[in-house]
């Protein structure tokens, strides 16, 4: 009986629902029906067909009703008919696995009305094709009008000047996140009209496509542009600069490394910025960039103290890559500008002053502090405290008891945390949570108030006195010690008598 009635329960992507009917998992059919459509069950905000190799036009025109986009993984050859059958559908399509196309299907494609097409699986594009997909007129309807719609083309890297060309003519907005070099003058002032803008492959463009691209004669108010470039030339951040000064925007830029003074004065303007891998600023780059009303800057760990001061008096300049923090102005200020997205993450130094300074900005704004995990050493026990009483994930989230609860129990890591007195070892000890201490080595005094946590303790300690480790033999808690190497057998001995700690084998 059992034998019969396996095949049936592993049907792949059916479940039976309380009615009897049959639940679909879009992501794990080989096979579907017309029958079968209005059973269909996504998960999240998208239809993805992860396995359906075949796609009929009866299916198709049945599917054109769904509310959510379509997203076709596996087709590879779509028939015109099913295509057309597609053209009502109004909620985005997707064909990442159509590698080219010919005029007859790249036709029934440009014929779809949704408010986006997505072909990344694209890697070439004919002239021919370029001019026929170009005619895609999908769009998002607005309140106050409609907006164009989108066609992606991320997998395409390079355009011929024909191709290019014709794509400029597009009536959707285009993404073309996978191009690695962009030459037509057309096209860059295509895409800087749009309302976003990513490029992020496009390593470099020269001075001309820069400016066609950035003072694009339809650009639209606050663009956003993710850009690949690895070097921004004067003449380049001069057309940026004024575009942004006139328009706005919010501009990411993913490979440029460094900042030379004339472009940051030419970049100058009231736009946001981010910036995920500039290292340095010089005093006269970070005056220039100050003047951008909103600035991340990811890797930045090479600044002046008079550049962090100057930051210290405004919101929403925020550096997450520092590695040492003396500046007690900005260190004083840091909650209180930046609690929303700040992250300490990168931070390995921090003075006494400037510990301090953050801890009494916590108190002060009734905040939590950031996460430290590379710290390696504190002796302050005003910011040991503010540490020993958690962190919230998201310090925007309202507080009420559960969240409160998950703050003084979350795990406290701070695992690098090599150099530490023995007042903020007792202090980070009445964590009521998890906590992670990468101290080398282990004071009496340090020992002892560990021993009296009933969380779970880690510890990086590779060196254990015969008096620290009695102590520690007595712990409440589980301790971990996976890098102890240098300790007596009797003390050895004495620890592994406590079943709550773990040591190397």
């Amino acid at each position: 009986m059992s034998a019969i009635l396996m095949p049936a329960l592993l049907f792949t992507g059916l479940l039976v629902a309380a009615g009897g009917a049959e639940e679909i998992d879009p992501g794990k059919i080989t096979t579907l029906t017309v029958e079968q459509v209005q059973n269909l069950k996504p998960k999240g905000d998208s239809m993805r067909f992860g396995k359906l190799a075949e796609l009929t036009p009866e299916v198709a025109a049945a599917l054109a009703s769904q509310k959510m986009e379509l997203e076709f993984t596996a087709v590879e050859n779509p028939s015109v008919e099913a295509i057309k059958a597609l053209a009502g559908h109004k909620a985005g399509l997707s064909f990442p696995k159509i590698a080219g196309l010919s005029p007859g299907v790249a036709r029934a494609l440009a014929g779809y009305e949704g408010t986006r097409l997505s072909l990344n699986g694209l890697a070439t594009l004919s002239p021919e094709v370029a001019r026929v997909l170009a005619d895609y007129d999908g769009h998002v309807v607005l309140k106050n009008g409609k907006q164009p719609g989108s066609l992606a083309l991320d997998g395409v890297k390079e355009l011929s000047a024909e191709a290019a060309a014709a794509l400029a003519n597009s009536k959707a907005a285009l993404r073309l996140n996978g191009l690695t070099s962009l030459a037509s003058i057309p096209l860059a002032e295509k895409l800087g009209s749009q309302i976003e803008l990513r490029l992020q492959s496009l390593a470099a463009i020269s001075d001309e496509v820069a400016k066609a691209l950035f003072l694009s004669p339809k650009a639209p108010k606050g663009t956003g542009m993710s850009l690949g470039l690895k070097q921004l030339s004067v003449e380049a951040a001069k057309a940026l600069g004024e575009r942004g000064r006139t328009l706005g925007g919010h501009w990411v830029f993913h490979e440029l490394e460094t900042i030379p003074d004339e472009v940051a004065e030419a970049l100058s303007a009231r736009a946001a910025l981010r910036c995920w891998k500039v290292t340095k600023l010089s005093d006269r780059a970070a005056k220039a960039l100050n003047q951008f009303f909103h600035v991340h800057m990811y890797a930045l760990s090479d600044v002046s103290n008079e550049a962090l001061e100057m930051f210290s008096k405004r919101h929403t300049f925020i550096i997450h890559g520092l590695k040492k923090l003396d500046c007690v102005p900005f260190a004083a200020t840091l909650m209180s500008n930046n609690s929303d997205f700040l992250d300490l993450n990168q931070l390995e130094t921090i003075s006494d002053e400037a510990a301090a300074a953050l801890a009494m900005d916590c108190r002060r704004t009734k905040l939590s502090a950031v996460p430290l995990p590379s710290l390696k050493s504190l002796n302050s026990v005003a910011l040991a405290e503010v540490l020993a009483e958690g962190t919230l994930p998201d310090p925007r989230a309202p507080r009420g008891a559960a969240q409160e609860a998950r703050r003084r129990k979350g795990r406290l890591a701070l695992s690098k945390l090599e150099v530490a007195s023995d007042a903020v070892v007792r202090v980070l000890a009445t964590h009521e949570g998890p906590l992670s201490l990468g101290l080398k080595s282990l004071s009496v005094e340090a020992a002892k108030a560990l021993a009296q946590r009933e969380a779970e303790t880690a510890l990086g300690t590779q060196e254990l006195s015969d008096e620290a480790a009695r102590a520690l033999a007595e712990a409440k808690g589980r301790i971990s010690l996976p890098g102890l190497t240098k300790i007596s057998e009797a003390s050895a001995a004495a620890l592994r008598k406590n079943a709550g700690i773990s040591l190397p084998k």
